[in-house]
């Protein structure tokens, strides 16, 4: 095994005892309370490893606490994992505060935790859903770059990338262009970016940092609690403050 699997490796281990920690500590009666008298649940995911390590955490635990546990992995992003919640396909799944505010309820959002939780729990009113208290910890969408390129256009804060985003190839998820805190309308007003070209590759997974790493894109979009970004990347500065607070919440029918 080389250094860099190692450094990979322990870097993923460190990152999901941290997360199970974090999550554990805010899963309480939670979904207990909010299942009812269920003992058989079944956990949906999103489609990218960190999603589905939250998936398998708050499973583990459940079961320690004598529930049947089934799983639903790799079902898609909010626009599709969360009318499967509603349809009872599933019937609990991790998500991310500000992402479902934003994405599911068109809400503002932000960078405020409690104002953010108080517009999530209000648009779920009525709906038979609940969520979890967010766990104390935030997981966003990160810009990143190579070292190498960071050094050529003297990149440090995202505003630095707007100027030379003309000569750069973008990577990221294939829904980043209509997403808020990607490349969509809220990423425009703040910094207006305008790439050279725009490649859909995948949700924060190998196809994305594989790219990267071989220079077929300049710019990246990975999760800052990502156990896979390169050890060459550098991440740029999001200095107007376009991520929000985006802790991991369960949601439950």
């Amino acid at each position: 095994m080389t250094n860099g699997r190692r450094r990979v490796r322990t870097r993923a281990m460190f990152t999901v005892l941290v997360v199970a920690a974090l999550v554990l500590a805010t899963l309480g009666s939670g979904v207990a309370s909010a299942g009812g008298s269920k003992k058989s649940l079944t956990i949906g995911s999103k489609d990218f490893a960190s999603a589905q390590v939250l998936g398998q955490i708050y499973g583990q635990a459940l079961e320690a606490k004598g529930y049947d546990i089934s799983y639903k992995d790799n079902i898609g992003p909010t626009e599709i994992i969360f009318p499967a919640l509603e349809s009872g396909d599933i019937d609990l799944y991790p998500e991310y505060l500000n992402t479902v505010v934003q994405t599911q309820f068109g809400g503002a959002g932000g960078s405020d935790l409690d104002a953010v939780y108080d517009e999530l729990q209000t648009a779920l009113e009525g709906s038979g859903i609940v969520a979890t208290t967010p766990a104390p910890a935030v997981d966003v969408n990160g810009f990143y770059v190579t070292k190498k390129t960071a050094r050529q256009h003297k990149l440090k804060t995202l505003s630095d990338l707007v100027e030379v985003a003309p000569e750069l190839v973008f990577g990221g998820p294939p829904e980043c262009e209509e997403r808020p805190l990607c490349l969509g309308e809220t990423s425009q007003q703040l910094y207006g970016f305008q790439f050279e070209t725009v490649e859909k590759l995948d949700v924060g997974g190998p196809l994305t940092v594989a790219a990267l790493e071989d220079g077929d894109i300049d710019v990246a979009v990975l999760f800052t609690g990502s156990s896979v970004i390169p050890k060459n990347a550098v991440l740029l500065k999001d200095d107007q403050g376009l991520q929000g607070a985006d802790n991991p919440v369960v949601l439950v029918q």
